[in-house]
């Protein structure tokens, strides 16, 4: 199941409905901003990151923090580590936390901030941090400002078909506009594995989840060259971990490929959709299922956004399908990928 955070500063609320309301969209986790610059810079604090922590937890979402970054130099990439380690100290977190250096100031002197944000992230792993990451747009990558393979990243590209950068990607802020507001939003890639919801949630008021809308978003599992619609390979490479969308799920080959642009497929072999699959069918009846010979099996049907290991697939009636069971098949037409709606 795709996974989803949100991230939040003094500019969003602080109250517990407003938590409960992200939850009940499917979102489990919050990236809060609790610091900016040093003692010695802008010595911000924001001033809701208390009521905004107990309000996440109290809704049962997982917790990270964030730092706005503002150093000119290497004293102040460790000034503005340490102001940013006691916020999260003194809110009762712990070393397994996702902390994250949120770098797009255009302040920074963009020749050299890679080296400080180095050292940011180097002085929170040495006090035994276990999950830093960085955070900046797709373009501060590309253009080599900042190294998405040398530290976990975080990267926003809005309107875009994958996530704009490649690298040690572990997030991919895709929106800024979430729910029809100002309200970021993010596929979380592995932040909060590490990280279940606080106990102190346990007590409170929570609500239960809906199902997520079902995203037709693909990660990459080894170097791909991809194919055209004849199955002849095509001249680029994608990257391991470089995620896309997908508008169709066809047969190339005799093998399922997803297409991420008009004339651009890719094996499922080859993505994370290797060997599971997540139903996407109409929210108001359940998928169909059939068996080996395309009979409809009788009393059996999967609601959207269900996840089946699979065993395969199978071509049946010219329709491929994923075996989820000895004898059970669901049309990949029916699934995280396709176009059908």
């Amino acid at each position: 199941m795709t996974k989803y955070f949100a991230d939040v500063s003094s500019f969003q609320r602080d109250d517990l409905s407003f938590f409960q309301g992200l939850v009940s969209a499917g979102v489990s986790g919050i990236m809060i901003k609790t610091t900016q610059g040093s003692p010695d810079g802008d010595n911000y604090l924001n001033p809701k990151s208390l009521n905004q922590t107990k309000s996440a937890l109290a809704a049962g979402m997982n917790v990270g923090f964030y730092h706005y970054f503002k150093a000119s130099s290497v004293t102040d990439a460790i000034n503005e580590a340490k102001f940013f380690e006691k916020s999260v100290v003194n809110l009762g977190f712990g070393k397994d936390t996702p902390l994250c250096i949120d770098v797009e100031d255009p302040s920074l002197n963009t020749s050299a901030v890679a080296s400080y944000v180095d050292t940011f992230i180097n002085y929170l792993e040495a006090q035994g941090y276990t999950n830093v990451f960085q955070y900046s747009m797709a373009s501060w990558f590309n253009q080599g400002i900042l190294n998405a393979n040398k530290h976990p990243t975080w990267v926003a590209s809005y309107g875009s078909r994958d996530c704009g950068a490649r690298g040690n990607i572990v997030a991919w802020q895709y929106t800024s506009s979430w729910g029809g507001g100002s309200q970021d939003m993010s596929y979380d890639w592995g932040i909060f594995d590490k990280q279940p919801a606080k106990t102190e949630a346990a007590t409170q008021p929570t609500v239960e989840p809906e199902k997520p809308k079902v995203e037709n978003v693909i990660k990459l599992t080894e170097q791909t060259h991809p194919v055209d619609r004849l199955g002849i390979e095509r001249p680029e490479t994608y990257e391991v971990g470089s995620t896309w969308k997908s508008s169709d799920i066809v047969m190339i080959n005799d093998e399922p490929h997803y297409q991420i642009a008009t004339d651009i497929f890719v094996p499922i072999s080859k993505t994370t959709f290797k060997d599971f699959i997540i139903v996407k069918y109409t929210d108001d009846s359940p998928a169909p299922v059939f068996d080996s010979k395309g009979n409809r099996v009788q009393n059996a049907s999967v609601s959207t956004g269900k996840s089946f290991k699979t065993a395969g697939f199978k071509v049946i009636n010219d329709i491929p399908m994923a075996k989820i069971a000895t004898n059970e098949f669901i049309p990949f037409e029916y699934t995280s990928g396709s176009k059908f709606e």
